[in-house]
């Protein structure tokens, strides 16, 4: 098959580099590599380029950053990375075109044009993990925004004089609505020691301080969900991320609260659990690489 038809879709996370080969759309490989982060992140691209099998028309990455329309990323605390370009490094170093993506627009991306939203022209893709991100499409397009920053959901005020975010604020919603925070709520009501996915599967069960952990949670990402649908007003919300295999129990939840908090024109606006599990970005990376 000819290289003018490859493309490497790199989803980097802050634990695990995803890569996958793709040809039409079509997956030909894919391997995963473990995220090198000491030394603020050098060695990560390095271990990048050492894996890729052969050459290829163009790659991606899908960095857990805000990226600049010129490919510029401002900082990836997860990574180590400061303000870099590490496409420019990556075209340097293999001869192959690359362009950078934030990891959460790469999977609403993904979802939009091949998954749970595949049909919707507007859609808000959540993805909850360790935190909360979003990615947007509006009239079928991937939007970033000026400074790279739309979708940063996660940073919204939920609670003024709340915990502290790693982005140096208080309240942000990712310190209740993300895996994380759900942890954090799940050690102040006595449940330490326990994972997030632990959490959820005890509030299914009935556990009363794990439903409480959950409501809150959940509450918080309503609220969230339907802020961000007063703005931009989307046919359909997706919802992914490693807390999103809670599965209709999460999505019901987060529903319900969706419910209470929006505008009453948005009240229709779709909600689904993400179809494309944790390839997404690394899918959406792929069909970043290829458009023109």
């Amino acid at each position: 098959m000819p290289m003018s038809e490859r493309y490497y879709g790199i989803d980097v996370g802050g634990t695990t580099v995803k890569l996958g080969l793709f040809s039409g759309g079509k997956l030909l490989d894919r391997w995963q590599l473990p995220t090198d982060t000491s030394q603020q992140g050098k060695n990560i691209l390095p271990d990048i380029l050492h894996s890729l099998p052969e050459p290829a028309a163009g790659a991606c990455l899908a960095v857990p950053g805000a990226v600049l329309r010129d490919g510029t990323v401002n900082r990836c605390i997860n990574l180590g990375w400061e303000t870099c370009r590490p496409g420019d490094e990556f075209e340097a170093a293999s001869g192959i075109p690359c362009r950078v993506i934030n990891d959460a627009n790469a999977a609403a991306l993904a979802e939009q044009r091949l998954g749970a939203a595949r049909g919707f022209q507007d859609v808000l893709y959540v993805t909850l993990g360790t935190g909360v991100g979003a990615g947007l499409i509006l009239d079928g397009r991937l939007r970033a925004g000026a400074f790279g920053s739309a979708g940063e959901l996660g940073h919204l005020c939920f609670e003024p004089d709340g915990p502290l975010c790693s982005c140096g604020n208080r309240g942000c919603l990712e310190t209740y609505g993300s895996a994380t925070g759900v942890c954090r709520l799940g050690e102040k009501s006595r449940l330490g020691g326990l994972s997030c996915q632990e959490l959820f599967g005890l509030a299914k069960a009935g556990d009363g301080r794990a439903t409480a952990v959950a409501d809150k949670a959940s509450d918080a990402l309503g609220w969230g969900i339907a802020a961000a649908c007063a703005l931009i007003d989307p046919q359909a919300v997706v919802i992914g991320g490693g807390m999103a295999q809670a599965g209709p129990f999460l999505l019901e939840k987060i529903s319900r609260a969706f419910q209470q908090y929006a505008f009453h024109a948005c009240r229709d606006v779709k909600l689904f659990l993400a179809a494309l599990g944790q390839e997404a970005g690394m899918i959406g990376a792929a069909l970043y690489a290829s458009e023109k």
